[in-house]
């Protein structure tokens, strides 16, 4: 039987490493200057991969997956698997790359592989359930297969995130392992600061192309503003966090190159561990007092545009209904709701004032505060709780919140399966906001074994139409999530992976 699955998917497979261009020769600056500075709102506070807050690890080239995924979320990419095929509607078969060593100088083979995805299943909150019902088996020294529960032909762009490490270290180190890491990436940290600083060279032991960078610095800088100022006095070459403001400052200079990135719809998420949130009618109350024309052709411009779904539009499964904006409809559901006016405005019932805790950061921080002066024009109270950006995973794991603007947004995918499901699945890990409803947990179960292309992508149109109508999420704006800033100096940017420090970038000379 010809299943959609027994295409092999590693056409792109073996020969992906990039080989040095005599460009590079000509045009780089000398060894000693091969140094990237990097300034981020992203640091990692663990290296150990299981560890929520392992930030960037993958991204800064320090672990590597088995696989990427394109930009467009269309395609997938090899990294420690050289090719891989569903040879059964529920097998993959992965070849690992022969060569391929963590940094102890243990083999990255097909028995570690299994390991490491064993132990993400067990102890990485984030990773269980995008891994459930999977079960991985060495076959051979290269060769690893996984088996899914059912149909999957999506099921590897479910791995893009899941680090590969040496499991076989994290007994011998106990805790320094959060230090001390086994990993396979390129990059290797020669001092680590969790959190702050993080100075890596090249792994010498690595499978592919070495790294022409000899240095990495990256640095924790929270503040938009000091993250632009460093890029332009010349103290930072990458701001990997650039934030609306400054976005409009950069694009001023012909000193700095921005690489293409998805596009991503920014959403608001509601806890219904509040009583009050999870009373549709509350909701969409809270949507229709949210003012997306200041917040698209204000806050986020030129940057932004408005919402639909949960995907951006223009994409073959996106949908084309938008949320409403509509102030007094709001306040009448809330009068309906029982919800008056206290003296201040802040409506109150039974004594007790409608107030909402809001959990924001960084980026979102101008968003929220938009939201809190267009939500007091309905007469509700949002208090803004901002934190780092780090530290807000452990709270949105934690259930610790009314409300936030959290970056956890839709965005184009190949595996339309696993987007929707983390979302909206009742019992996914980040479904942030426990939202629960039985005829789309049954639809985005039927997406997951659905091959047919067209049937996917009405299947996906469905589901984004029973969640908008429940409320689910208050849809912002369509936008680059974050922007990349690099200095002019900065080459060999891949576009397939722009926000990742490659093996292919280098440092121009002048």
């Amino acid at each position: 039987m010809n299943y959609l699955t027994r295409v092999t998917l590693a056409a792109l497979a073996t020969a992906y490493a990039t080989v040095t261009s005599p460009a590079f020769a000509q045009d780089a600056a000398p060894e000693d200057e091969q140094v990237l500075r990097l300034v981020t709102a992203n640091m990692p506070r663990s290296l150990d991969p299981i560890n929520i807050d392992a930030q960037r690890i993958i991204n800064n080239g320090f672990a590597e997956p088995l696989v990427h995924a394109s930009l467009d979320g269309s395609r997938l990419i090899p990294a420690l698997a050289a090719s891989w095929e569903l040879v059964e509607p529920t097998v993959w078969r992965i070849e690992l790359r022969p060569n391929a060593v963590f940094w102890s100088g243990a083999p990255v083979d097909a028995a570690s592989v299994q390991a490491s995805f064993e132990r993400h299943q067990k102890e990485n909150k984030r990773a269980a359930s995008i891994l459930r019902g999977a079960s991985f088996k060495a076959v051979g020294p290269t060769t690893l297969e996984i088996r899914t529960e059912r149909p999957d032909p999506a099921f590897l762009f479910k791995t893009v995130t899941i680090a590969i490490h040496n499991v076989a270290r994290v007994a011998e180190l106990g805790e320094r392992y959060a230090l001390e890491a086994d990993l396979s990436g390129y990059f290797k940290p020669t001092e680590f600061v969790p959190g702050e600083l993080v100075v890596a060279e090249p792994f010498a032991g690595y499978w592919g192309e070495q790294p022409k960078l000899k240095r990495l610095e990256a640095r924790f800088v929270v503040d938009p503003q000091t993250r632009y100022l460093a890029m332009q006095s010349g103290e930072a070459d990458m701001d990997a966090n650039v934030q609306f403001e400054q976005r409009r400052a950069y694009i001023r200079s012909d000193d700095y190159n921005f690489p293409a990135v998805n596009q991503s719809n920014w959403n608001i998420w509601m806890n219904y561990r509040n009583p009050l949130l999870q009373d549709v009618k509350l909701r969409e109350a809270l949507s229709l007092g949210t003012d997306r024309n200041e917040i698209v052709d204000g806050v986020m411009a030129p940057f932004a545009t408005h919402s639909t779904g949960h995907f951006p539009a223009g994409l073959p499964y996106a949908i084309e209904t938008r949320q409403e904006t509509n102030p007094e409809r709001a306040k009448a559901l809330l009068d309906e709701l029982g919800w008056k006016p206290g003296a201040d405005g802040i409506r109150e019932r039974d004594g007790k004032k409608l107030e909402f805790n809001v959990l924001t950061y960084g980026w979102w921080q101008t968003v929220a505060i938009a939201l809190e002066a267009q939500w007091r024009k309905i007469g509700v109270s949002a208090k803004l709780q901002v934190v780092e950006p780090t530290a807000s995973n452990q709270i949105m794991l934690d259930g610790a919140f009314d409300i936030a603007t959290y970056c956890s947004c839709g965005t184009a995918t190949g595996d339309l399966h696993g987007q929707l499901s983390s979302f909206y699945r009742s019992d996914s890990t980040q479904n942030w906001q426990r939202y629960a409803n039985p005829e789309v947990d049954a639809l985005i179960d039927q997406l997951r074994t659905e091959a047919d292309t067209e049937k996917r992508f009405a299947l996906a149109r469905e589901i984004q139409q029973k969640v908008m109508a429940d409320q689910a999420l208050i849809y912002v704006a369509n936008s680059e999530l974050i922007g990349i800033a690099h200095a002019k100096r900065v080459a060999g940017v891949d576009p397939e992976r722009p926000r990742d420090i490659t093996p292919s970038m280098y440092i121009a000379a002048e």
